[in-house]
């Protein structure tokens, strides 16, 4: 029979036995456990929004609320009529169903009045009516919600080609397609310059004769653009250099070939200096259509300057990117235009740094009109909000 001391110790066991099965009853371990250094009152926490990317899509979308005909206006642009019908003006090419009773379908007139008709089940935008003389041309069969449809008899049409609907608005890019604007340094160092005139005037305009050292007068036709050198573009991510930003300053003609050279003035947009950089003139007819795609890889870069603005520019300006032709970028590539989303501060949460990073935002597009090596310029089609240098672009 145990003692005193034995009962008191067996006691104490069943006591201690009964707490630990009480403990592991009420309250489990947890199987790992977390530990977090405490955030000093500076430390920022911040998540970032999580956003699934979009499954790629060639499907055509239509505008909800297009109209059934739409009657071309002067100074429009495929662009602009484009955008009537569709979401993305891009797939025009894809929905033009040629009417083979319009001679030259491919030109689109002030006047003319398209409409939505279906081929094979699928919706088609078709020139319907001539806006010369108001016929209703024949649709093949197809039908166009009830419009008459008239034969007409052969006959010659004569209009010029310019006076069709352009693709783009000419006006905003004329100057970007007949004069280089972007000078890699190598060509920089290698161009030739003002050296004096005539009189040895400080500053010279048109009619002004000029001397001109390194001018290359064996080929071309004579005639030579001036500009001058404005600032580097460095690309914001590497800070490698692009290129020079070039100031379009006049043109001049050759008078007297050697070395100096001597050139007149016959046009000028700004004062003309000593050290000038003179060009041969490229009287290359560019192209007046410009056909709308996407890039043909994925793609994304900075903008890195805006061409003839300060701080901000909208719908038919221009921006320089970082993207060229080494990047597989050419002209009449789209892009989307982004703003990279801001950091806030999200008052729910206990700890008072803490940020959550708002989605980029779409805010335009932009098609590429000149490409070179390392950088583009590109007209901005599309503008919800003004662009600014701290932009992106990317495949849309």
């Amino acid at each position: 029979m145990p003692n005193k001391a034995n009962r008191q110790l067996i006691k104490g066991i069943l006591l201690l036995s009964g707490l630990l099965l009480l403990s592991a009853c009420a309250a489990p371990d947890a199987p790992f456990e977390i530990l977090e250094e405490p955030a000093s009152a500076s430390e920022v926490k911040t998540v970032e929004a999580i956003i699934p990317e979009p499954e790629p899509s060639q499907t055509i979308t239509y505008e909800p609320e297009y109209p059934e005909t739409y009657i071309v206006q002067k100074g429009d642009t495929l662009w602009d009529i484009s955008s009537v019908f569709l979401r993305d003006p891009w797939h025009w090419p894809e929905i033009w169903f040629k009417n083979p009773h319009v001679e030259n379908p491919h030109l689109i007139y002030p006047g003319d009045i398209l409409a939505i008709i279906y081929v094979g089940g699928q919706k088609r935008v078709q020139i319907v009516r001539r806006g010369e003389d108001g016929k209703i041309l024949s649709t093949g069969g197809t039908g166009t919600s009830g419009l008459q449809v008239v034969k007409l008899s052969p006959r010659v049409r004569t209009r010029s080609i310019d006076a069709s609907i352009p693709s783009i608005p000419i006006d905003s890019i004329r100057h970007l397609l007949s004069r280089p604007l972007i000078i890699d340094e190598e060509e920089l160092n290698k161009s030739a310059y003002v050296l004096s005139s005539v009189d040895a005037h400080l500053v010279n305009s048109i009619n002004d004769k000029l001397y001109v050292r390194k001018l290359d007068t064996s080929s071309g036709n004579g005639r030579y653009q001036i500009f001058r050198p404005n600032k580097p573009l460095h690309d914001p991510v590497t800070d490698e250099l692009l290129g020079y930003e070039a100031i379009y300053i006049g043109e001049t003609k050759l008078l007297l070939g050697g070395d100096p050279a001597t050139v007149l003035v016959t046009n000028s947009e700004r004062e003309i200096l000593r050290d000038d950089r003179i060009l041969p003139l490229d009287n290359t007819n560019f192209e007046r259509d410009f056909f709308p795609k996407p890039p043909a890889t994925q793609v994304r870069g900075e903008v890195v300057s805006l061409l003839d603005a300060i701080s901000m520019l909208g719908q038919y300006q221009t921006i320089t990117v970082n993207l060229g032709s080494r990047d597989g970028v050419e002209t009449g590539n789209l892009l989307l235009i982004k703003r990279v989303g801001e950091v806030i501060p999200d008052k729910a949460e206990e700890d008072p740094a803490f940020r959550v990073k708002l989605p980029d935002e779409r805010i335009g597009m932009a098609m590429i009109i000149r490409s070179f090596e390392k950088m583009s310029y590109a007209l901005v089609m599309e503008a919800d909000r003004p662009v600014i240098i701290t932009d992106y672009v990317e495949s849309p």
